[in-house]
């Protein structure tokens, strides 16, 4: 069914070419280097359009359209705009900061936020030692008053990292990446992060702190890597500053607001601090005559340079057309912020032919079983599924598409599912199984039916093993045939005249019963789907049931 492709960079592997692929409209409103625009046109199913500048005004006329949306700082995904994306599925934030959407919208809608925060990281590590090595050292002032002709060289006697403390606030990514810096400069790094555990402090071999009060009383430099939210905004104000020492430099790189602007003015103003380095600012672009600190001695400003390199620019236009592509085709989610089940690189690509696993058993089974669902059972084994949710809310999700009046989304999912009153169980199987890794879905209907569906892995492609009972070894394809015809001679061979007479190939046959003379259930992979026309005069064979026409 489906022939992988490895595309370029770091095994990521996405589905394309001989795969029949839904067709999806994709739009980049702040522009996207080549290099991300090549690697979505290795795709069939991408409609992508580059706009290097989108109004709001225009966003709000044309998001409708689109599945997807590619977007830098520039664009702000308000409430209204999402709104009317009334196909969007996605949004990703080609960078680190995403203040610049409506979370709580886009929940609201069903619609996964996507970060890409290794492709700018390296930058805005460099900036970050950049702005702390150009304080220490006074280089920009040495720079002008050589320009000057003046040879200052006493005035501009400098300070070294080696031995300061600095305290990093924020281990993610960034924050991790500065510490390892920093660490090469022989600094004593302590950090602070609520959200991580004390082993991610003992990883990188330096203290994590209970109270960021603990980290601010300490330091003498203090570097700030972590997200514009409602919690972190005006982190540091005031009272935050009375407590750090004199000499302190604060560096701030990550998104303005998290350092009250008026609480720092009146710190560098008042000397209660030794300086500054900003780049990041609540309002931008913005100029000295609203923002007062920029003319002051003991602060270094830049325009929000973080992720402004030529190589920066080039990843994170990479990393967001991997990640929409493997959002819109693959149904993984990786630095997803706003779902449960966000995937590392390495997990994705351990867990991508499960995930296409569940979602094959799931379409499979609603074909063949197309009355209400009142109950569904998930059972699975192997030592794989360390973190099951991502397989949970895919094969579900596939499961209910459409099948509700609701759009189900990977949000909204076990919501909808409640207020529908359908039970769901999951958990693994406690009985001997004879595949190392193995899923199996059960569903109960309103009329009373059950009808179960198992599969493996093998060789990273998907695998049906069992239907209700029978066993198979089926590499599910696009298109199938599902029979349940009485086991006579002849049947088969009736089939396959019928299937050429009407130009459809048969890619393989395979046949289960229980018993001679039982009813079988015989499935058919072909190259090109069956019609409902197809299907009706099939069923008009005697030896021929029912007929079912599967596409994935």
């Amino acid at each position: 069914m489906f022939n992988y492709r490895i595309i370029k960079r770091k095994s990521l592997i996405y589905y394309k070419d001989n795969m029949e692929l839904k067709k999806f409209k994709i739009l980049a409103s702040d522009g996207l280097a080549q290099e991300g625009i090549e690697i979505l046109n290795e795709f069939n199913n991408f409609d992508i359009t580059i706009k290097n500048k989108t109004t709001k005004e225009e966003l709000l006329e044309i998001i409708e359209y689109y599945d997807g949306i590619i977007v830098r700082s520039a664009t702000k995904m308000t409430a209204d705009i999402i709104k009317a994306g009334k196909k969007l599925r996605v949004i990703v934030r080609a960078g680190t900061g995403y203040d610049n959407i409506n979370i709580d919208e886009c929940n609201k809608h069903g619609i996964v936020v996507i970060i890409t925060p290794l492709g700018n990281s390296n930058a805005v590590v460099e900036l970050t030692i950049g702005h702390m090595l150009n304080f220490a050292r006074h280089i920009y002032e040495a720079n002008f008053s050589m320009r000057e002709g003046k040879w200052n060289k006493k005035s501009l006697r400098g300070t070294e990292l080696r031995g300061k403390t600095i305290g990093v606030i924020g281990l993610g990514h960034i924050g991790a990446a500065v510490v390892k810096r920093c660490q090469v400069f022989n600094m004593k790094v302590i950090a602070y992060d609520r959200f991580v555990p004390k082993k991610r402090g003992r990883d990188l071999g330096i203290k994590l702190m209970d109270k960021l009060d603990d980290l601010l009383v300490q330091s003498d430099y203090i570097t700030i890597h972590i997200p514009l939210t409602a919690q972190t905004k005006d982190l540091i104000n005031y009272p935050e500053i009375l407590k750090m020492k004199p000499n302190v430099i604060i560096v701030n790189v990550a998104r303005g607001g998290i350092v009250n602007e008026d609480a720092l003015y009146d710190a560098l103003k008042n000397n209660r601090i030794g300086g500054a380095c900003i780049d990041v600012f609540t309002k931008e672009p913005i100029y000295a005559e609203d923002a007062p600190f920029i003319g002051l001695d003991n602060c270094i400003t830049t325009p929000h340079l973080g992720a402004n390199t030529i190589e920066a620019q080039i990843e994170v236009a990479k990393l967001a057309a991997e990640r929409i592509a493997q959002a819109l085709n693959s149904k993984i989610f990786i630095d997803a912020v706003n779902i449960s089940f966000n995937l590392s690189e390495e997990m994705a690509d351990i867990y991508r032919p499960y995930i296409e696993l569940g979602a094959s058993l799931s379409k499979f089974i609603t074909q063949i079983n197309q009355s209400k669902i009142v109950s569904v059972k998930i059972k699975y084994k192997g030592e794989i599924f360390t973190n099951f949710d991502p397989i949970k809310a895919v094969t579900l999700q596939s499961l209910f598409d459409r099948r509700l009046s609701e759009i189900i989304t990977y949000i909204n999912l076990e919501e909808i599912l409640i207020e529908n009153e359908i039970k769901v169980d999951v958990g693994k199987f406690n009985k001997p199984i004879n595949f190392e890794n193995y899923i199996k879905i059960y569903i109960r209907t309103e009329d009373g039916t059950s009808t179960k569906i198992a599969g493996t892995v093998f060789s990273e492609k998907p695998k049906i093993v069992e239907i209700n009972g029978l066993f198979y070894d089926l590499a599910p394809t696009n298109y199938m045939l599902v029979l349940r015809n009485k086991d006579v001679p002849g049947v088969l061979g009736k089939i396959g005249t019928f299937l050429g007479d009407k130009g459809i190939n048969i890619a393989g046959l395979q046949c289960g019963r229980k018993e001679k003379g039982d009813i079988a259930i015989s499935i058919v992979t072909l190259d090109n789907p069956v019609s409902k026309d197809d299907l009706n005069e099939l069923k008009k064979f005697s030896d021929i049931i029912d007929a079912y026409g599967i596409i994935l």
